[in-house]
């Protein structure tokens, strides 16, 4: 399949509440980024001035239809009281390849302006900027798999229960392994993450010396089936 990104699987979540939420009625939205420079030129330099990068910024910006019911969905009255109780906020913009490629982009955003625009024979709209603060993670998809026999953690037949109430599992000397899939309650994750923040059907896989480190988006509940993970020698 191709490895085209369609608009409408460009998502862009805002982390709320304690779980990444979408925007209700958005039709499309733009993340972009700068590098500043300062300039170098000296002496002998010629007739072409000569510069040296400094520091990243950048800016999101969101679009929409305007809708006042929009259940577990952020709406546009949601993100006008962040920005006047000047909140930062989590956002993820995240793509979603043809071919199940995900790329996303993950900070820290401020909400730096917010119009609602109305006309007489149309529908009203909305418009959000966001100023991003701090760092951005890149989140990419591992590399494909290495070659060799799949192997199991814990061995079939054995357990290793998670905390209940966690959000992370540890697996034993599994760290720098390449895990081919995580298991928790009996149900596979779509995409496992090196970076960032898991959402929805995510884990976040970490190593700790020679230790496997997963975090999940959703805590371990009593009653759940232990988890276990698949993997190969890289």
């Amino acid at each position: 399949m191709s490895s085209k990104v369609l608009g409408a699987d460009y998502t862009l979540y805002f982390y709320r509440s304690g779980a990444w939420r979408e925007f209700a009625c958005a039709r499309s939205g733009s993340f972009t980024m700068s590098t500043d420079f300062i300039e170098t030129t000296g002496p002998g330099a010629g007739n072409y001035k000569t510069f040296k990068p400094t520091v990243h910024g950048f800016t999101g910006q969101l679009d929409g239809v305007c809708a006042l019911d929009t259940g577990s969905e952020l709406s546009e009255a949601d993100l006008l009281s962040l920005q006047m109780a000047k909140t930062k906020i989590l956002c993820r913009f995240e793509q979603t390849a043809q071919n199940g490629d995900i790329f996303t982009k993950e900070a820290y955003f401020y909400i730096s302006n917010y119009t609602d625009t109305s006309a007489f024979d149309g529908i009203a709209t909305f418009q959000v900027q966001l100023q991003g603060t701090g760092s951005l993670t890149i989140i990419y998809d591992q590399p494909p798999a290495p070659a060799g026999s799949e192997m199991r953690y814990p061995e079939a037949g054995d357990t290793a229960p998670a905390t209940t109430g966690a959000y992370t599992w540890t697996a034993t000397g599994v760290g720098g392994k390449y895990i081919t899939g995580v298991y928790k309650d009996g149900r596979g994750r779509s995409n496992i993450i090196t970076s960032g923040t898991p959402v929805g059907n995510e884990v976040l896989y970490e190593t700790s010396g020679s230790d496997a480190v997963f975090t999940f988006p959703e805590p371990f509940e009593d009653g759940e089936t232990p988890p276990y993970v698949t993997y190969r020698n890289q």
